[in-house]
């Protein structure tokens, strides 16, 4: 496309941008002009044929254990938006082999190389030459404390946007340790709208407004190798830094059959609209307001975009049963329901895998019993299945790429079960609940507005007691929708954060409220409290034992004020936190029991018999 470091360097936005920055550093001119131009030769990537062919060639090969299942319906309008305009490709982030499925699939469809942003760790020499070559873009993790590599990122962006070049990136600023979408990072976000913003201030007058579509994509695979290892650093482990050993032997360990990696392309965005919607939303065009409403909606198109795998839907029914295996029947009790909310809700799927019947639920069965992840005894009466020991965050990695689709499901169950415990009145209470739950799960799940989230709570009620809203509800008739329904949810979509979460929450009150809380020390040793409670049977999933479960507990705890230094006050106020926490996983434990009774055929267990006991 002809942009080389020299072009922009002999730019007048160039110089207005080292002046800019001379003032606000102190630096001379001369000092700052050098900083910029090493930090463009830096970042400068280019698009040369031949190196974006071995590129392509490499990308095959390292992705060869998955055939690529994609759907395409949507790529003739967006590759027609691409004539006129930047598109912007932000997929979700599983594995590092993400950027590589996405090329095969878009090279396939005649789109032009993106250039692609991505960590420095991963510019490991002699690959990086090539990759450069390619159209990658290494970029540095933490720019904190220098405004020059910053204010370059955002003016090259801005060029690289005038020539209409396409992007892609990660936005979730690593690879998810839980299998979910992660809280996005804001940095290159932030650049690219600061970077649109700027080239519209400058546009000349009378040019027609140029404007960038964000292209919301999803990846999942249906097994990954990387997951043991993700798993690892989640509980706890030390992560293997990248290195020229760390990519052969990554490598190699793409030679066994994986599946299929099933790409989907969410309705595009325009970046122009997005951000004025924002902005209204906001009540300022402040973009630290602004950029996080702009990345929820991004968020949220990739999780619509989403389907749900068979690995998913076989790991949810097989997590969180106490431990007990289940049998091919038992399996189908936990699946059938779960296909039919599914079906009704019409929820995307990625297989012709029919796992209502036996012998398409042993096809997927043997699937993740070749991983390793699942194991089957058939030394009895008749073949029993249960998650393999120690691969239970593997098997959640699998299970939480569906919950979003569940989320309110299991919100509302606990919701029920909070409305029907209120004193009150029983509708208002089960509000509350859901509203209370939401605040709880902000950091882990992304939830829209109160009106678009009641109309969801609204939606899930419904299915479980048709007509409620015209009747007025009590204490009996919650119950009995409960006991009556024959999917529960929230003990597998949300059990494991609420038990983390209330580790934390717990050591938290016992620490003396005049100390200054180290996060970091507080997770590594909130790690080790869950282990211990694991081991003792405290805890009802193995899956809460996760660093990055802690990591959201802190950023609530946080949110309410409670890592500061007080008094007796903040010492109730963090007390009230834990208690707040134990009665969620409470009520998540009378579903849990009823969900497994319902497996059982035990009606002692029901949700309303316990209720009663409690």
């Amino acid at each position: 496309m002809g942009l080389s470091v020299s072009s922009i360097t002999s730019s007048p936005e160039f110089a207005a941008r080292v002046e800019s920055l001379s003032a606000e550093t102190g630096r001379t001119p001369q000092d700052v002009s050098a900083d910029a131009r090493a930090c463009l030769e830096e970042m400068m990537a280019t698009i040369e044929p031949r190196a974006t062919s071995a590129w392509d060639r490499f990308g095959r090969y390292l992705t060869r254990s998955y055939t690529v299942d994609a759907s395409t319906g949507n790529l003739a309008d967006i590759r027609a938006l691409g004539r006129k305009h930047s598109l912007v490709f932000l997929p979700n982030h599983r594995s590092y082999l993400d950027p590589l499925i996405l090329r095969r699939v878009l090279a396939k469809q005649d789109f032009p190389p993106n250039y692609i942003l991505g960590g420095s760790n991963l510019a490991m020499w002699p690959a990086s030459m090539l990759a450069k070559r390619a159209g990658l873009i290494f970029i540095r993790r933490n720019t904190r404390d220098d405004p020059v590599y910053p204010a370059m990122m955002r003016l090259y962006l801005g060029f690289l946007l005038r020539q209409h070049a396409n992007l892609e990136w990660y936005f979730e600023g690593g690879r998810t340790r839980t299998g979910k979408l992660r809280p996005p990072r804001m940095g290159v976000l932030r650049y690219l709208v600061d970077a649109f913003l700027e080239n519209e201030e400058t546009r000349p007058a009378g040019a027609a407004p140029e404007d960038v579509y964000v292209i919301p994509v999803s990846i999942v695979y249906d097994q990954q190798h990387e997951v043991e290892a993700i798993s690892f650093e989640d509980t706890g482990g030390a992560k293997t830094p990248e290195s020229l050993k760390w990519a052969v032997n990554f490598a190699r360990a793409q030679s066994a059959q994986r599946g299929q990696a099933h790409v989907r392309f969410g309705e595009p965005l325009s970046l122009a609209s997005i951000v004025s919607d924002a902005r209204q939303r906001a009540g300022s065009a402040d973009p630290t307001t602004v950029v996080p409403r702009v990345a929820f909606d991004i968020a949220d198109r990739i999780n619509n975009a989403t389907p749900i795998t068979p690995s998913a839907l076989i790991t949810f029914a097989l997590l969180d049963n106490e431990g007990r295996a289940l049998t091919l029947s038992e399996l189908l009790t936990v699946l059938d329901p779960l296909l039919a909310y599914v079906r009704e809700r019409r929820l995307p799927l990625t297989s012709g895998i029919d796992l209502a019947r036996p012998d398409g639920l042993r096809q997927a069965l043997r699937t993740l019993q070749r991983e390793g992840v699942v194991e089957v005894y058939d030394g009895g009466l008749e073949p029993v299945y249960s998650i393999a020991p120690d691969r239970f965050h593997e098997a959640a990695f699998y299970r939480n790429t569906l919950a979003h689709w569940f989320v309110y499901r299991a919100v509302a169950e606990i919701a029920l079960l909070g409305g029907a415990a209120s004193p009150g009145n029983v509708a208002e209470g089960t509000w509350q609940s859901a509203l209370e739950l939401r605040d709880v799960l902000k950091f882990e799940f992304f939830f829209p507005r109160k009106r678009e989230f009641a109309e969801d709570i609204r939606r899930e009620v419904d299915l479980a007691r048709p007509g409620w809203e015209a009747e007025s509800l009590d204490e009996q008739q919650v119950l009995a929708a409960l006991d009556h329904t024959h999917l529960y949810v929230s003990q597998r979509i949300i059990g494991p954060f609420l038990e983390a979460y209330a580790v934390v929450a717990q050591r938290l009150a016992d620490l003396e409220p005049a100390a200054p809380v180290d996060r970091d020390a507080l997770v590594q040793e909130c790690l080790g409290i869950a282990r211990q409670s694991w081991l003792m049977h405290r805890l009802h999933s193995p899956e809460s034992i996760s660093r990055d479960l802690m990591q959201g507990a802190i950023k609530l705890a946080d949110n309410r004020g409670l890592l500061g230094v007080g008094g007796e006050e903040l010492r109730k106020q963090r007390e009230a936190f834990r208690d707040e926490l134990n009665t969620i996983v409470s009520r998540v434990g009378i579903i849990r029991r009823a969900a497994i009774a319902q497996i059982e055929g035990d009606r002692s267990e029901s949700v309303s018999r316990q209720f009663r006991r409690k």
